[in-house]
């Protein structure tokens, strides 16, 4: 498996390289594996996010341009677009109690 190194207030860490979170979402996998495989987040509010998502990206470029570049917002649409086509999608944890902290789609 391929890696590629993600940064955060902790430091370093290795995230695999075909996912689209980043070092905190990766430090949340590692560090609280409850309910794997058991209560999986539903595809409808997966499908959402990526609405949510790309919906967020587009009003930060809005407003924010300076921050949100042309290629930022560009990268984000593509792969809201794969999450709400059912096409990139990875919940690293599951739903338990209510807890969906640990589903990050998009970095």
């Amino acid at each position: 498996m391929e890696y590629r190194i993600e940064h955060d207030s902790m430091g370093t860490v290795k995230v695999p390289a075909d996912r689209y979170w980043g070092a905190q979402t990766q430090r949340s996998h590692e560090n609280f594996p409850i309910g794997l495989g058991h209560e999986t987040m539903p595809e409808e509010i997966i499908h959402a996010f990526g609405i949510l998502k790309k919906a967020a990206a587009r009003a930060n470029a809005a407003l924010r341009p300076e921050k949100m570049t042309q290629e930022k917002l560009a990268a984000i649409e593509q792969a809201a677009d794969e999450v709400i086509a059912g096409k990139r999608v990875h919940c690293v944890g599951e739903m338990i109690g209510g807890i969906g902290i640990l589903c990050s789609i998009l970095k």
